[in-house]
């Protein structure tokens, strides 16, 4: 179940900011060829296409896992289940992002220093993610209390 904004605490704000941020990132690299140019640009461009498209999607999935697990309030163990897991699609679709950045600066040979800003929004949206799965475990506790 969704929290009405104006009583959303200010770790539910953070965590839509670290989303957003996250997004701007990719958005940001695509729209500026991950600062590729001339002849670098040219020879990748059907590669860089193909991972502009993946990463367009892969954030797109991000959001789409984190909502979903954001409106699951679980009142039984086969909702927490489902919101578990769909934390953990969250987590993972973060990873898949860090990869895509990965052959990307692999191809392009860009130093890993480059976008450590990026990176590190990614890294700082997989805790955020890990801490929000992590406190659902009282509510675990809760739910098999409520069973027995």
């Amino acid at each position: 179940m969704s929290v009405v904004k104006s009583k959303r605490n200010k770790s539910k704000i953070e965590f839509e900011m670290i989303y957003f941020k996250v997004a701007d990132g990719v958005d940001n690299l695509i729209e500026h060829n991950f600062y590729a140019k001339g002849d670098l640009l040219e020879k990748n461009r059907v590669f860089l296409e193909i991972r502009y498209k993946s990463l367009e999607e892969l954030t797109d999935t991000l959001l789409y896992h984190i909502k979903i697990a954001n409106s699951i309030y679980p009142t039984c163990m086969t909702e927490w289940e489902e919101r578990r897991t769909t934390i953990g699609k969250a987590i993972g679709t973060c990873y898949a992002i860090l990869t895509h950045y990965q052959r990307i600066m692999m191809r392009l040979r860009i130093p890993d220093n480059k976008y450590v800003d990026n990176i590190a929004d990614v890294v700082r949206m997989i805790n955020s993610l890990k801490a929000w799965r992590k406190s659902d475990n009282k509510l675990k506790i809760t739910l098999e209390n409520k069973q027995q």
